[in-house]
């Protein structure tokens, strides 16, 4: 899992530039390959330029494959809703791809209900200093019972370790 330091040395050794036309990317130089461990979506995601008035570091917040595509079951659905009752938090950053990976388990639907934080700064609704209160030093991190729990889990682990008791017919593959 990479850190956000580790993700900029990485995208600034592989010296990719990224011009926007319109609502599409292109490529302004030859693509050179991408290390395993680096996802090309997060990559891309990181070199958008701004086309904001507020300049920021790491461009516009342009998140390709940040879409949940995965389609959620009833399970999920009541998983998410469940893990948001408790007061179990999800930490991670929107160029995260193992919490995007994270999300795609539980579905789009069920993600949607997920007690997400931004702990980007950049990122949309960033709750920066909350993150840094919690001491989250990855991504995802889960809080669960006020323990930090990191890494992506599958579905079925975080049921085990929230004392989930409903249904874990689960369809959204792991």
């Amino acid at each position: 899992m990479l850190t956000k330091s580790q993700l900029i040395q990485s995208i600034t050794s592989i010296g990719m530039a990224i011009s926007s036309v319109g609502a599409s990317l292109t490529v302004a130089q030859a693509k050179p390959s991408i290390p395993n461990n680096v996802h090309q979506n997060t990559v891309v995601s990181q070199l958008a330029p701004s086309t904001d008035s507020k300049p920021r570091r790491y461009g516009r917040k342009i998140a390709l494959g940040a879409k949940v595509e995965t389609v959620s079951g009833a399970a999920e659905i009541a998983f998410a809703e469940h893990l948001a009752a408790q007061n179990i938090k999800f930490y991670g950053a929107y160029w995260c791809s193992h919490c995007q990976r994270q999300k795609s388990y539980f579905g789009a639907a069920a993600a949607a209900k997920l007690p997400y934080v931004e702990c980007a700064k950049d990122g949309e609704n960033s709750q920066r200093e909350l993150c840094r209160t919690k001491n989250i030093q990855m991504f995802p991190t889960w809080v669960i019972n006020g323990k930090n729990v990191p890494g992506a889990k599958t579905l079925k682990d975080l049921a085990v370790l929230t004392g989930y008791k409903g249904s874990m017919n689960f369809t959204v593959p792991q």
